[in-house]
């Protein structure tokens, strides 16, 4: 789906941040596949960037960010890039939450490869995959900086797990700043290169982020038990659950969600309504039950 600026489904926040400051310029069309998430105060959304070349440390740690920012109820919004971007993007994406991925090629031809599931799985689920470029447009180099404005735009907190001094991460973070956005950073190892970006933005005044619990706090939100790899949804009736844990679906968008043949998705939502665990809204999607 393509939305022009004037069209009602573009995003306001893009058109903020060009009335905001000189040099911004919102797309004239925004390619959307999936369920283009909202942008206002009342739903936090937080961009987890980082190196392509991290650590296996630092992409376990964003993963598990990922997923517990996703379990307060945290939209993510990523480049879809390698490394901290894909970690936490799949974490948040296994545990249920919502993401919003830019990326600096067309729909068609999406970049990274490997990230073709992800990014499907997004698209067909509650989240959303978004280009300013024509559906064809090849991932060329100078696309990547150009995408990291709409990055920024879309989020109120950008977070910087591992990046150098001068990286494509920190042309995110520098549009951050110029829309007045915070900044957020996980501090790493003296001595290591991946260091320095987070580093220097500490020592600017940047948000000091050990867990997800110190984005929940400067956010106002209450984290509930550690979200870890291994508490991914094991059994069908757990994984509808899980997709219901924030948000309303409809039949359609938990039948693309969880993959589960149809009949067999209409049986499970039957018996979690007779458990009382999920309620069927009057616009017909389902949502996790208020009271038991």
């Amino acid at each position: 789906m393509a939305h022009k600026q004037e069209d009602a489904g573009y995003p306001p926040v893009l058109l903020q941040a060009q009335s905001a400051i000189q040099g911004f310029q919102a797309p004239p069309v925004l390619h959307v596949r999936g369920k283009l998430l909202p942008v206002a105060p009342q739903v936090p959304t937080v961009a987890v960037i980082g190196a392509r070349a991290c650590t296996p440390a630092g992409r376990r740690f964003a993963f598990r960010l990922g997923a517990q920012l996703a379990d307060a109820g945290i939209q993510l919004v990523s480049g879809a890039a390698r490394g901290i971007d894909q970690a936490a993007m799949r974490g948040a994406q296994q545990a249920g939450g919502r993401v919003l991925a830019v990326l600096g090629s067309g729909l068609a031809r999406p970049y990274p490869h490997d990230a073709l599931d992800l990014l499907c799985a997004l698209a067909q689920g509650s989240g959303a995959v978004v280009s300013e470029f024509a559906a064809e447009m090849a991932p060329l180099r100078h696309h990547f900086l150009q995408r990291n404005r709409l990055i920024a735009a879309f989020s109120q907190l950008v977070l910087v797990v591992q990046a150098g001094q001068r990286s494509g991460t920190m042309n995110t973070v520098s549009w951050a700043l110029e829309l007045g956005r915070e900044i957020a950073a996980v501090p790493g190892p003296p001595g290591d290169p991946r260091s320095a970006g987070p580093h220097r933005l500490l020592r600017e005044g940047a948000l000091l982020v050990e867990s997800a619990q110190d984005v929940a706090q400067f956010l106002g939100l209450q984290l509930e038990a550690a979200h870890e790899p291994a508490s991914a949804p094991s059994t069908p009736r757990q994984q509808l659950l899980h997709l219901l844990r924030h948000q309303a679906l409809s039949f359609d968008e938990l039948l693309r969600a969880s993959r589960l043949p149809a009949t067999e998705l209409q049986v499970l939502l039957g018996r979690l309504e007779l458990d009382g665990l999920i309620q069927r809204g009057a616009g017909g999607a389902y949502h996790r039950s208020t009271h038991r």
